[in-house]
């Protein structure tokens, strides 16, 4: 027979609770506010406003969204490790439960 596998709960927990920090980090770190994003059209004048100004202000929102889909990426990853250890919990217990009848 095999060697018993052992699965460290604690650890993953933690490891899962690392993911939902960097989901809140993820955000704050890439996050844009409405007038940052206003002020990046004008700053380049009125010549450079229609060009090189859209053309920050679109990138700094692209940025935004990114930082939105990294966190629910990572916030994805937490549930998933979440979800899998109560899988193996609740299997871990149904076998045992076989093993008693």
């Amino acid at each position: 027979m095999a060697d018993r596998l052992a699965v460290d709960f604690d650890a993953w927990e933690d490891h899962a609770s690392w993911w939902d920090n960097e989901s809140d980090a993820a955000r704050q770190r890439m996050a844009v506010d409405p007038e940052t994003l206003e002020s990046a059209r004008h700053a380049f004048g009125k010549i450079g406003s229609s060009s090189v100004g859209a053309a920050y202000a679109s990138t700094l929102a692209a940025r935004h969204e990114l930082g939105q889909r990294l966190a629910a990426n990572a916030q994805a990853v937490a549930s998933h490790i979440r979800r899998d250890l109560q899988t193996y919990a609740d299997q871990e217990h149904a076998n045992q439960q076989s093993l008693r009848t």
